[in-house]
């Protein structure tokens, strides 16, 4: 019996030696013993309040990296009441998962791009999130922000290759409106004596509508995940959007731009071609002092609308980024109400604030007749309509940005209107222009020049996305301007992304409504927090510099073409040769 009990005894005494070594590797192998004793030494000396706080801040330096456990998803509504993808991204945190983020989404973006049987899609992204996307970004790196993004692409391509690819598409939407029909130019319609009529030149043929591009439905999930890491990332290491952007030490703020009225197609009145006018603030001012006249013009936009017309005041007609409404017949007419504005405000229209105009053109092309429809039942070819812009930009010196003044099929007169007016106004172009940043490459911003690049989050562009093509525009010395999509919600990450990716110009909605307001105080806030920096310093764009955009030269002459045929020589030129 006592044999038997010493040998279980010297067997726990072994197994206890074993524990205790095993703990004191498994200490010493993570430097426990050492970092203990250099905290308790520092604070001795310290003799902080609160001495476990201190210890938590010391030992969260050697916390390991967070690694994504999972992403959710939920619908919800944007700012206009519509469907919206909200995604939160769960982290393990000291050991234990913990929701880093919660980011919200409008689809409007991704919907405008698709056919209208098409349309439904936030469940899709939904899907997408919580079926695919969560499950390939387990385990991955919270601060490896390329990683993920790199993921995120290769998910969509992936995804948009196999329901796309090697599907019998149809090139065009057989919906009565996909084929543009072509004004004649053919053979002339002779008299009754058998000549032509003299007098009218046959009209251009019309390029027809060019086919949708194949967009994977629920796509904005990539989009919103990519953020809502980039938001994760940040709110873990307690930084700004901006920081978390590996910024330079010198930030160059944005000019900041606001829209002021509104228009389209569905407004009110006769005017169909101005969907956003917007203003812009003189460069070289703080943020601060920017925001300040921008709002006091748009104020007093309202107020001028209000004491000319009793029924506006009663309406207050607002579209859903926030400008007025008014009902408008001409062009003109919203200019004229911006600069009398400004004049009203004490500022000089052309010296401290400027003008834009959002055209958005392929919404007013009548594919019928194959013209633009500018107003109720006043149609222009696309090189009348470039000479009506022309006229404006000559008329209004301080006019000085038309967003998407053509649809993408009028390439031809795309280029004759930068080359007219490029010298004093940037003419600019979106996502509708050019495709999907997610895709766009440097040969489709070499096939259709321009001043620059409008940029936005949502469809399938990731932050990474939003990087490169800010890069390439910059690298082409032309402009981009950060635009937040219709229906956009209360999240100011937006304002850290404009600075972060340093666009040149950010575009805010009119300061009537709660998601545009919280955009533009965070705006203002990180001019402050840049400000009270001690490691970085402000920037701001000193003036407007235009990307001269001129016709190519003309091809040189050879020799051989310069020579005149013998038969066709007169006598002395055959005598001289």
């Amino acid at each position: 019996y006592s044999y038997v009990a010493t040998e279980a005894l010297n067997r726990q005494s072994k197994s206890y030696q074993e524990l205790r070594q095993n703990a004191a590797n498994y200490y010493a192998e993570n430097a426990v013993a050492p970092k203990l004793e250099e905290i308790l030494n520092k604070m001795f000396y310290e003799q902080p309040n609160d001495v476990y706080g201190r210890l938590s801040e010391y030992f969260e330096e050697f916390a390991l990296t967070p690694n994504i456990v999972k992403i959710s998803a939920n619908k919800v509504m944007d700012g206009v009441g519509a469907g919206g993808l909200q995604c939160s991204v769960f982290a393990e945190v000291k050991n234990q998962p913990k929701v880093l983020s919660s980011l919200s989404m409008s689809l409007e973006k991704e919907i405008s791009m698709l056919p209208l049987q098409q349309q439904h899609t936030t469940e899709r992204g939904c899907m997408h999130i919580s079926e695919s996307i969560s499950s390939k970004l387990n385990n991955v790196s919270l601060l490896q922000q390329t990683e993920v993004d790199l993921m995120l692409r290769d998910w969509i391509d992936d995804a948009e290759y196999d329901k796309f690819i090697g599907a019998n598409q149809p090139t065009e939407e057989d919906d009565g409106h996909s084929r543009t029909p072509t004004p004649s130019s053919g053979r002339k319609k002779k008299t009754s004596s058998g000549k032509a009529k003299v007098g009218k030149v046959p009209e251009k043929p019309v390029p027809p509508k060019e086919p949708m591009e194949d967009r994977l439905k629920g796509c904005t999930a990539a989009s919103a995940v990519s953020v809502a890491v980039l938001k994760a990332a940040a709110n873990f290491l307690q930084k700004s959007g901006i920081a978390q952007q590996n910024v330079d030490n010198t930030v160059t703020m944005p000019t900041p731009a606001m829209v002021v009225l509104s228009g389209g197609k569905s407004a009110p009145g006769k005017l169909h071609m101005l969907k956003n006018v917007f203003a812009i603030a003189k460069p070289g001012l703080t943020i601060s002092e920017s925001i300040s006249n921008l709002i006091k013009v748009y104020q007093n936009v309202g107020k001028g609308l209000s004491a000319k017309s009793v029924n506006f005041d009663k309406i207050k007609q607002i579209s859903a980024s926030g400008g007025y409404e008014p009902s408008y017949d001409k062009p003109e007419q919203p200019l004229d109400a911006i600069l009398e504005a400004i004049n009203t405000s004490g500022l000089v229209p052309g010296q401290d604030i400027f003008l834009g105009i959002e055209c958005s053109a392929h919404e007013i092309f009548d594919y019928d007749k194959g013209k633009y429809e500018i107003s109720t039942g006043t149609l222009k070819t696309a090189d009348e309509f470039i000479d009506l812009l022309k006229d404006l930009v000559m008329r209004y010196p301080s006019l000085i940005m038309i967003i998407d003044p053509l649809r993408r099929e009028d390439r031809e007169q795309w280029t004759k209107l930068c080359e007219m007016v490029s010298e004093k106004c940037f003419i600019i172009g979106s996502d509708v222009i050019y495709g999907s940043m997610h895709s766009l490459n440097d040969n489709m911003l070499s096939a259709r020049k321009s001043s620059g690049l409008v940029i936005s989050t949502g469809s399938r562009v990731t932050c990474s996305d939003l990087a490169r093509v800010v890069g390439d525009i910059r690298a082409r010395e032309c402009v981009t301007i950060m635009t937040s999509p219709v229906g956009d919600v209360c999240d100011d990450i937006f304002s850290d992304l404009a600075v972060g990716l340093g666009a040149t110009f950010v575009r805010f909605g009119a300061p009537s409504r709660g998601e545009n307001t919280s955009k533009i105080n965070r705006f203002i806030e990180i001019e402050r927090i840049i400000n009270e920096s001690k490691t970085s310093k402000i920037n701001y764009l000193s003036k407007f510099e235009f990307p001269v955009i001129k016709p190519p030269p003309p091809a040189p002459v050879s020799d051989e073409e310069n020579e005149i045929p013998a038969e066709n020589s007169s006598p002395d030129q055959k005598k001289k040769k």
